[in-house]
């Protein structure tokens, strides 16, 4: 056995006889004593009387204990809390809430309020529940949308009362408060779904500015209430509304919203729809969006896209006016204003107008559908100032081959119109004058011609100047294609320089093309006629 066992074994022996000798000694644990094995039948009797008086004494100290628990303890106890709660002495309509501090009146929750009525320095104005519609709305104004936060913290001010402190039972002088009828305090009226009416009156600020002076209807009493009831009830009408220009969108539908323009004054800048797929095989368009004005220019997806998004939760910074006048709309450059955007989403009208940029770089809005005025961020709507070009795309001509009958080229070389047939690889091409069909993949080529005609930038003429342009004289090239659908878009391109060429769509134009794209289109559609091979990256 090593030195660690025989300490281990010795410890336990140690161990074993402290343990018995434990025993030894207590009565509990101790054996009968050995003389005990050979008593009489007296002695026997005289030792289990001995038991008897032991266990009647322990009962008799236990029963003492619990008398002595319920006689002078739980009395004393009972005596402090009693002593606690006559320390608070409670006027009529008073409750007793957390810490021994007062309410003003019992708690009033949600579900038991009816309404509220506030009267502050800015007006009056209130909330109320609509048990049919199982919601509150804003009195006078069921339209308005509120803001759910503040709304919740009208809730808790209103309803639950719970003072710092009560500075006084009964007040000699209101006026020290601000509370007298001549400081015209501001007030609120609570009204429960059982018709009882609270009213509370707000004074000053105490001098630290962690609460107000408040009292309640034919209560000489003050209290103190904290300074977060002025967060709702000491603001204006206008705080409880959420400053929301347009209804919401889904990120998954946003897109499809029709007729979206914009205006700079009385002047329309662009107006987009969208296209349902009936509508994109009429107009054989490649994207879903379709500018209507100010011509039948290729819509700029990527730009576009960054103004829907910007709609899709359009909200301002706060709520500056609700329900504004003509005077307090032209205060703010809204009765004449810079900028307008109207579209329809889900089938109902959205209409916003705006100012001009403020001292702040933002702008001033004001929502017909939401009925407010509101400021919205300058740096990320630019949008509203974006000139055509930023709308429109680089390819002047995007279609889908499988949607067009006609395309017709004029020029002083010849005149040929393309008639179209089938789709993919029945497509069938037939030149109308001869009879002519090429061959279909050469034609394909021509097609990706067309389609790489870009727009470079705004032309470099004065309107006086492209008034003066003679078709007669200053036309180079007419490109003309009809959808299957029987809708007809006319091209023309005006040379004003070596290198470019001022084009309109269906009459109309601000851009210019360069020269030599005109001249291939030309030059391609002879190819066609004769199969010769065509390169549409080519630059002839």
């Amino acid at each position: 056995m090593n030195n660690n066992e025989e300490k281990k074994n010795f410890g336990t022996l140690e161990e074993e006889a402290a343990e018995a000798k434990a025993k030894s000694e207590s009565t509990l644990f101790a054996p009968p004593p050995p003389e005990t094995k050979n008593l009489t039948k007296r002695q026997k009797q005289n030792t289990m009387k001995k038991q008897r008086r032991t266990i009647i004494i322990l009962a008799i100290i236990v029963a003492a204990a619990i008398a002595a628990y319920f006689l002078v303890v739980l009395p004393i106890v009972n005596y402090v809390e009693e002593v606690t709660e006559e320390t608070v002495h409670l006027l009529d309509g008073e409750e007793l809430g957390t810490n021994d501090r007062i309410l003003m009146f019992s708690h009033e929750e949600k579900a038991d309020i009816q309404s509220i009525r506030v009267h502050n320095e800015y007006g009056e104005w209130g909330v109320h529940y609509d048990a049919e519609a199982e919601d509150f709305y804003i009195d006078d104004y069921p339209e308005a949308p509120y803001d759910k936060e503040k709304f919740s913290s009208l809730i808790v001010s209103a309803g639950y009362t719970l003072s710092m402190t009560r500075v006084t039972e009964d007040a000699e002088d209101m006026s020290e408060y601000g509370l007298a009828d001549s400081d015209n305090p501001a007030y609120y009226t609570l009204t429960t779904r059982d018709g009882e009416e609270h009213t509370v009156y707000i004074g000053d600020p105490i001098p630290t500015n962690a609460g107000y002076y408040c009292r309640y209807k034919d209560r000489n009493a003050v209290y103190v209430l904290d300074k977060t009831l002025s967060d709702t009830l000491l603001q204006p009408l206008e705080t409880m509304i959420t400053p929301m220009l347009t209804l919401p969108m889904s990120t998954n539908d946003y897109f499809t919203i029709k007729n979206f323009a914009i205006m700079k004054g009385d002047e329309i800048t662009v107006l987009i729809t969208y296209l349902e797929e009936e509508e994109k095989e009429e107009e054989a368009a490649l994207g879903s969006y379709h500018m209507l004005a100010p011509a039948n220019y290729t819509v700029n997806d990527s730009n576009y896209s960054v103004a829907l998004e910007q709609l899709t939760n359009f909200q301002g910074t706060s709520t500056l006016v609700y329900d504004p006048t003509e005077e307090e709309l032209a205060e703010y450059g809204l009765l004449e204003p810079a900028y307008s955007i109207y579209y329809e989403y889900q089938g109902i009208q959205q209409s916003v107008v705006f100012s001009e940029k403020n001292e702040n770089g933002n702008y001033y809005a004001y929502s017909l559908l939401f009925n407010l005025i509101t400021e919205i961020d300058g740096a990320t709507n630019e949008w509203l100032d974006w000139d055509l070009i930023e709308w429109v795309d680089e390819p002047i001509f995007m279609m889908n081959i499988n949607d067009v009958a006609t395309i017709t080229v004029e020029s002083e070389t010849a005149t040929r119109t393309f008639d179209l047939v089938g789709d993919g690889q029945e497509l069938v091409v037939t030149e109308r004058a001869t009879g002519f069909q090429p061959e279909v993949q050469n034609f394909r080529q021509f097609y990706k011609t067309l389609l790489s005609i870009y727009m470079q930038d705004y032309v470099g003429m004065t309107a006086d100047e492209i008034a003066a342009l003679d078709d007669s004289e200053d036309l180079y090239l007419t490109l003309t294609v009809e959808t299957r659908a029987g809708v007809t878009h006319v091209y023309k391109f005006y040379p004003y320089s070596t290198r470019r060429a001022y084009y309109t769509v269906d009459g109309v134009g601000e851009f210019y093309v360069l020269r030599d794209m005109a001249t291939k289109v030309i030059s391609d559609a002879e190819k066609v006629m004769t199969n010769t091979e065509i390169d549409s990256e080519a630059h002839s």
